[in-house]
C-alpha cells in the first residue's frame, strides 16, 4: 500500500520563521506492524528538514534478529519504532531508545549510517573502522532490535522474531 496523504500545509519555519515550510502527514500501512503515521517537513527557504514515524497502534513487544551477511542484506528495509533499542554485538554498538527518538524507515545500511552520524568526533578510530566495514558489506554482524512497542520490522525472510 502506498502512503495516504492525510495533510499539507505552509506553516512558518522554526528555523528562519519564514512562511515557507511545507508540511505533510501521511497514513502508511506497514506490513506486520499496522498503521503509521508518516510527517514530513521540509522548509523551501533554509532547507531544514524533519521526519518523524509514529504508531498509531501497539503491538506484542518483540526482539528481532538479523544476520547481515552478504551486501545485499545492507540493502534490507528495517523499521525501528521510537521505543525500540539496537545493539549490534559485533560491533560493540547499544542504542537505546530515548524519551524525543523519532521512528525511521531506512536500510540496514542506513542504520549504520545514522549510528555513525550520531557518534560523530566521538567515534574512536578503531571503532569507525569496524563500522566502515560493516557498512560496506566487509564484515559480518548480526542486528538486532528489541522493540517493548511491538512495531519494529524487518523486510526479510532472514529475520527472526520472538517475544520479549
Amino acid at each position: 500500500m502506498e502512503p495516504q496523504l492525510l495533510y499539507e500545509g505552509k506553516h512558518k519555519c522554526p528555523i528562519c520563521h519564514a512562511d515557507q515550510m511545507i508540511i505533510r502527514e501521511y497514513l502508511y500501512e506497514a506490513p506486520n506492524v499496522g498503521k503509521l503515521e508518516l510527517s514530513v517537513w521540509e522548509c523551501q527557504s533554509c532547507g531544514y528538514r524533519l521526519r518523524d514515524v509514529k504508531p498509531l497502534e501497539f503491538l506484542t513487544p518483540i526482539k528481532l534478529e538479523l544476520k547481515v551477511e552478504k551486501e545485499e542484506d545492507l540493502g534490507t528495509i528495517v523499521y525501528r519504532s521510537a521505543f525500540a533499542d539496537i545493539i549490534i554485538p559485533e560491533l560493540e554498538i547499544e542504542v537505546t531508545a530515548g524519551e524525543a527518538y523519532q521512528g525511521v524507515l531506512t536500510t540496514v545500511e542506513g542504520i549504520l549510517e545514522i549510528i555513525l552520524d550520531q557518534l560523530g568526533d566521538n567515534c574512536k578510530e578503531e571503532k569507525c573502522k569496524k563500522l566502515e566495514d560493516a557498512k560496506n558489506g566487509k564484515i559480518p554482524f548480526t542486528l538486532i532490535i528489541n522493540d517493548e512497542s511491538g512495531l519494529s520490522f524487518i523486510q526479510s525472510e532472514k529475520v527472526k522474531i520472538t517475544q520479549l
